[in-house]
């Protein structure tokens, strides 16, 4: 699968992020598929089942999770690819994985699926927007903002 995925401009530019090697680039190219097909991220996140359903009626307002209808395998990739983030960020710095420290630390809720799941959808966003621009990930210039 690296080798059918080498030729292809994602896979460099994936590898770029860090805390993605070569197997997780091929599997998100494999379950993602050409990414520019999708002309916004909050489509890939719908693609993968990680939007939100919202639910209201009268003055009941429910609490809100995902609605888990899009491809699972793509979103136990992603998943995984956060928590080794969060690993390799000691030694390569990431604004994903200082995104979900931030949000574990200032939390109450002793569960990381939602932190998980919030630095997923930035981790969608970044992807999309490097791979529409067809840039590398810099880590300076995400601090900029």
């Amino acid at each position: 699968m690296v080798a059918l995925a080498q030729p292809l401009p994602e896979y460099d530019i994936l590898l770029s992020i860090p805390g993605i090697a070569e197997t997780t680039a091929t599997s998100i190219i494999g379950e993602l598929g050409d990414i520019r097909r999708f002309q916004s991220a909050n489509q890939i996140n719908a693609f993968i089942g990680i939007d939100l359903r919202h639910y209201e009626s009268g003055n009941f307002l429910a609490k809100e999770h995902i609605t888990k209808r899009g491809n699972p395998y793509a979103r136990k990739i992603l998943f995984k690819c956060i928590h080794n983030m969060a690993s390799a960020s000691h030694t390569n710095p990431c604004h994903i994985a200082e995104f979900y420290d931030k949000r574990k630390r200032q939390s109450q809720v002793t569960s990381t699926k939602p932190h998980t799941i919030a630095a997923m959808h930035r981790l969608i966003r970044t992807i999309h927007y490097l791979i529409t621009h067809n840039k590398q990930y810099d880590y300076h210039s995400t601090q900029s903002q």
